[in-house]
């Protein structure tokens, strides 16, 4: 069955294909009462500003939808959802536009820095994030506190949709949360501590102290103390399972897709892969319209050598909305300013076409593209914002 896997989750898939609409739903987002909700959410409980409220369907008493339609089971083919107007930035959306905003919401659900607020309630940095001796410190787990199940079903759908296409929601989620999603057994020992790696080791001592060591500890009577353990692993192994349940992406996805995906092929669908190396950029870029052996592109490879996997990460995003593989992109000659040297880079997310300007060294070309991955992510080339 395992060598057949892949042959019989595409071919439930593609049996399953329902007709995507005929024209896309135009969502009007304001990023910028978006970061500011970001840099302080306690201001607003609701979360109105955040871009996942703006996307979000919105339903009138009569049930009727007033904003994007729930997503429904569409062909890999159908690879745009919405179409983004950014309040106030110069965008014609023709994909890059709506990817940029996907990788708004997954950056609203899961931050990908430690040292921000999370600007929505339905994920919680885990206990792991302060803890300096955990190998896994960036992970996320739903909100035991969080009892908005209808976002989590809206959450859900986002990440079957994911599934089905090209696209991703980066999700910084423990294998404990997506072992659940697909169905698979949940262990103490091998997926809590990707949690709680302190409270794993504590048990493990408790279990196993004498008892001389352990009166001077706790106040659980020493022959109780395995039911107690037993009892602690048990509430945090199940603590957000009410909240995951919904989470499960069975609106676009058949549940037979879910049975057969292990939960590592899983996560990859939805998130994509989180690590980069040029090694693997490289596969994906196309040079076109460079004579032979210029240094543009010997520039450019050496700079990006330079560059860590979150450099990589930036990079993608700057060029195609996106911030993990695959994704296809296409270098061009910069042909405005063709004499000049050391400019900034210039990027069309829609196309995931990147121009390449002359430099007079891999490193100033290393220093630019970096400075622009970081700095120059606003959309505003497309139209004139006062036309």
């Amino acid at each position: 069955l395992s060598k057949q896997s892949t042959a019989l989750i595409t071919h439930c898939l593609q049996s399953s294909e329902s007709t995507p609409p005929r024209t896309l739903p135009k969502l009007y987002i304001n990023r910028h009462l978006a970061r500011e909700h970001r840099t302080n959410p306690t201001l607003d409980p609701s979360c109105k500003n955040t871009v996942f409220t703006q996307v979000r369907p919105r339903h009138a008493p009569a049930g009727v939808c007033m904003g994007l339609l729930l997503l429904r089971r569409w062909p890999l083919s159908y690879n745009q959802w919405w179409e983004c107007e950014f309040i106030t930035e110069g965008i014609i959306d023709n994909g890059g536009g709506f990817r940029d905003s996907l990788s708004d919401v997954s950056e609203e659900l899961c931050p990908s820095s430690g040292d921000v607020p999370v600007p929505l309630p339905f994920f919680v940095r885990s206990s792991n994030q302060s803890n300096s001796s955990s190998n896994t410190r960036d992970m996320y787990v739903p909100n035991p506190s969080c009892k908005d199940f209808p976002k989590y079903e809206w959450i859900g759908q986002l990440m079957g949709a994911a599934l089905r296409s090209k696209e991703f929601l980066i999700l910084a989620l423990p294998a404990l949360v997506w072992k659940q999603l697909a169905g698979e057994e949940v262990s103490w020992s091998k997926d809590f501590a990707a949690v709680d790696s302190e409270l794993v080791k504590l048990l493990e001592v408790l279990e196993e102290v004498d008892r001389e060591a352990f009166e001077f500890i706790t106040v659980v009577r020493y022959e109780d103390r395995k039911d107690f353990i037993r009892l602690v692993r048990k509430a945090r192994l199940e603590e957000s399972k009410v909240q995951v349940t919904p989470l499960q992406p069975c609106v676009p996805v058949p549940q037979p897709v879910l049975d057969l995906l292990t939960w590592q092929q899983l996560e990859k669908k939805v998130c994509g892969d989180p690590e980069i190396t040029v090694a693997e950029l490289r596969k994906f870029i196309t040079f076109e319209e460079f004579p032979p052996d210029d240094t543009r592109i010997q520039n450019f490879l050496e700079a990006l050598n330079n560059f860590t996997s979150e450099d990589l990460s930036r990079f993608l995003k700057f060029v195609t909305g996106r911030s993990r593989l695959p994704v296809q992109i296409t270098v061009y000659p910069e042909r405005s300013n063709s004499n000049a040297l050391d400019l900034m880079p210039e990027a069309s997310t829609c196309s995931c076409s990147f121009f390449l300007p002359n430099y007079s060294s891999a490193k100033a070309c290393e220093e630019l593209l970096r400075y622009a991955v970081y700095n120059c992510m606003s959309i505003d080339t497309d139209k004139n914002l006062w036309d």
